[in-house]
Parts: structure tokens; C-alpha cells; sequence
């Protein structure tokens, strides 16, 4: 079976009675032709079984440029990124999904938080699952938010962070930093960032609004629906 396809290409695996279509991904089992379905879900062949794996489109990764947009007058907000689904998108070669490296790259693909808000900081403090997240990890979220609470320039403070351990980190920082003079907000994403249905757009907007709000308190924000629940 030879092909010019590789990880992350659009291609066709032939079977004698069905044809699919879908992403080829990497495979260390060298007997098996894994693929990524349109739907999401993978599926694996043994190569036994296939007749011919057709080429469609080679992928190419586009890096685009991106500039994290400032304006002087809007209310000022800082960010502060550690990971989840809120900053992660779909890896073409592995089938899973992979973090974002910047902050640019979450805001190109959701610049409506411009409309809100002005950016005035950014912080990468780590990429982790939420499910690793540890109280020294808090600690650091504590240090960091202190920074900005005590800065007269920042209105509020918007956090994204995985599902898993949010509602911990959330409680975490409500002992931490003990009663705050502005909103620190978490949010997060149920997909990631490259996914039509991702709801990161919506959370990070109402993040936004509610960190320039008069919410002076450690709390949660998320989509229900066309709206979001504090």
C-alpha cells in the first residue's frame, strides 16, 4: 500500500466495500491506518484490510500574524491564560488537541473581546490540564491576580482555565486574596478554540463584561444557552 499522504492530510482510505474520508492521524502501531472522521470521532483500519489510501488536499499549517489590538479608550482588563480547552485546538497529525503556545493565538481566533475591553495584559502562566493543577499552581494564580489588583490601571481580571478543577481554583483564590476591590473572573471552553461549536467566543466576551463590572468578588462565568451564568 503506498500513498504520498501523511499525518494530517485529507484523504480516502479504500476498503473493499466502503470508502471513508477524513484527516489521516499519527499511529505508533504499525499495523493500523487511524483516521479522523468530519464528525470528530476516529476510527482504526488494519492495513489488511485497506486496498489504497487516496490523497485529497495536503494540510499546511498557515501561521497568520496577529497583533493584540489596544485601545486607550476602553476599560482595561488583564488576562491571565493556564490552559484547558478554552486555549487548545485541534492537532491535525495526533487527532487530540495540542495547546496554544500565545495569547495571540487565542485572540485571533476570538477578537471579539476587543469590542468589550482593551487587553492591557497578558500572562501565560502555564499550559496544563485542569486535572493537574495543584496548590502551588494557586499560589502562583494568587501572586499573579494580587499584581493586578493592586494596579489602578486594570478595571478587572479574567482567568481561563480548564473544566475539571475550575470550581477548586475559584475557591482556592476566594481564600487567597480574601475580600477583592474588582472582579477576577474564571472562564473556560467545553471545546476547544477550533471547533464551530466552540462556546470560548461567548464565555470570553461575558468574561469581559463582567470583569469591567462592579462585581467586586472571586466568581465563574459560562455559557447557558445565548447567555452566561455567573
Amino acid at each position: 500500500m503506498k500513498t504520498n499522504a501523511v499525518a494530517g492530510d485529507l484523504v480516502e482510505v479504500h476498503l473493499s466495500k466502503i470508502i471513508y474520508e477524513g484527516i489521516l492521524l499519527e499511529n505508533s502501531e504499525p499495523g493500523v491506518v487511524l483516521l479522523k472522521l468530519d464528525s470528530g470521532y476516529n476510527i482504526g483500519f488494519n492495513k489488511k484490510d485497506v486496498l489504497g489510501i487516496k490523497l485529497l488536499k495536503k494540510v499546511k499549517e498557515v501561521k497568520s500574524e496577529f497583533s493584540v489590538k489596544k485601545d486607550s479608550k476602553k476599560p482595561n482588563v488583564a488576562v491571565l491564560i493556564c490552559g484547558g480547552t478554552i486555549t487548545s485546538r485541534l492537532n491535525p497529525k495526533t487527532g487530540g488537541v495540542a495547546p496554544l503556545t500565545s495569547a495571540e493565538d487565542l485572540f485571533k481566533f476570538y477578537p471579539e473581546i476587543f469590542e468589550k475591553v482593551n487587553v492591557l495584559k497578558t500572562e501565560i502562566l502555564f499550559t496544563k490540564d485542569s486535572s493537574e493543577i495543584e496548590p502551588r499552581d494557586w499560589q502562583k494564580f494568587a501572586k499573579s491576580c494580587k499584581k493586578y489588583l493592586d494596579d489602578d490601571n486594570i478595571k478587572g481580571i479574567i482567568i481561563t482555565h480548564g473544566t475539571d478543577t475550575l470550581h477548586y481554583t475559584s475557591s482556592a483564590l476566594n481564600f487567597f486574596l480574601g475580600k477583592v476591590n474588582k472582579p477576577v473572573v474564571l472562564t473556560y471552553s467545553q471545546r476547544s478554540t477550533d471547533r464551530a461549536s466552540s462556546d470560548a467566543n461567548l464565555n470570553l466576551q461575558c468574561a469581559a463584561l463582567a470583569a469591567i463590572s462592579d462585581i467586586a468578588e472571586v466568581f465563574i462565568i459560562g455559557h447557558a444557552k445565548n447567555f452566561c451564568n455567573i
